[in-house]
């Protein structure tokens, strides 16, 4: 089999362009690397038989006659996530999304090429905030953009918009689709934009008092080799065009039991939290159903939050003792 992955230098597209190669496919990294970077995961990923990197960017045409028409399946997960950049860069939010999913279609138009895009729990932000009684949530809800102004949608609208442009293309030049949702993955390697490595940074600094931007909203999380693993049995799954979330639905928990875990693990659990709103445009909860992954795959979460917190902390503990980040205050 022989694979693209967009954004393949990212958090999720290097986890699994790595479970590709260990399963012997040929895998093809595409990425600029604005936010994916080739570190040591990817270089050591680039010595192995059958895995090739590509550094340009998608969303310029001109591009395109570098990419080969061959591939089996296409994993689209090019995309400038983390709430920071939602707000920070919310042009390029969109752009990149919109851009990069047009072009790739056309390129593929005739092919035989199985499209995979990596959508977003985010699609569902408006809806959530004024039907909480719709989770855990299905794929067959409504999907809001409650705000246009607000730029923190320039994510889920981005992503809401691109689920649209497929499907339209499928339906008017064919084309073989799945559009995954996934819902608050985390594990080594995310970067630093997210809750949890935010939150281990600053256990890890002994910051006090703790600082938590919304801690009374709650998330389901998923660890990062529990949704590689949906994501490949998805890949030979014959489910086509549809709608498919991935995620963990067996521990929803309140953001600020997420921070006095990993107090927990560097033993400052008597530094007290403090609390402020969290920024608008929050989800107040958020958990998938996940029964129709289930049906389709026999797909279960394997790895308990405690479990993957561990991983996780024990990964960015280290990382930061190499590297110097800035916090924002936005989680």
């Amino acid at each position: 089999m022989k694979v693209m992955i967009t954004g393949g230098s990212g958090f999720i597209g290097g986890h699994l362009a790595k479970e590709c190669s260990d399963r012997g496919y040929i895998t093809h990294i595409y990425d600029n690397n604005c936010r994916g970077e080739q570190d040591s995961f990817i270089e050591n990923l680039l010595q192995r038989d059958g895995v090739e990197f590509f550094q340009f960017d998608l969303t310029k045409e001109k591009n395109y006659k570098h990419i080969d028409k061959d591939y089996d399946v296409i994993y689209h997960l090019a995309a400038i996530n983390g709430t920071e950049n939602f707000y920070n860069f919310p042009y390029s939010v969109m752009e990149v999304a919109l851009k990069s999913t047009m072009l790739l279609l056309e390129h593929f138009r005739g092919s035989s090429t199985r499209f995979i895009f990596s959508s977003s729990s985010e699609v569902y932000a408006g809806t959530l905030k004024n039907n909480p009684e719709l989770i855990p949530t299905a794929e067959n809800i409504s999907c809001t953009i409650e705000d246009v102004t607000n730029e923190r949608f320039s994510y889920g609208g981005s992503k809401l918009a691109c689920e649209i442009l497929i499907n339209s293309f499928a339906k008017q030049h064919g084309l073989e689709y799945q559009i995954i949702r996934y819902h608050n993955i985390y594990g080594p390697r995310m970067g630093t934009k997210h809750v949890i490595p935010q939150f281990v940074y600053r256990a890890k600094s002994k910051e006090s008092p703790f600082k938590i931007y919304g801690g009374f909203e709650s998330r389901a999380f998923c660890y990062i080799d529990d949704a590689v693993t949906a994501t490949l049995l998805l890949a030979t799954t014959p489910s086509a065009n549809q709608i498919i979330h991935i995620g963990n639905d067996l521990e929803e928990i309140e953001i600020r039991h997420v921070a006095e875990k990993i107090k927990a693990w560097y033993a400052i659990q008597r530094i007290p939290l403090e609390l402020h709103p969290a920024p608008a445009g929050c989800v107040r909860r958020r958990c998938p159903n996940i029964k129709k992954l289930q049906l389709l795959t026999g797909y279960q979460p394997l790895t308990l939050l405690d479990d993957g917190l561990k991983l996780t902390i024990e990964w960015y503990n280290q990382w930061y003792d190499e590297n110097t980040i800035e916090l924002d205050g936005l989680l």
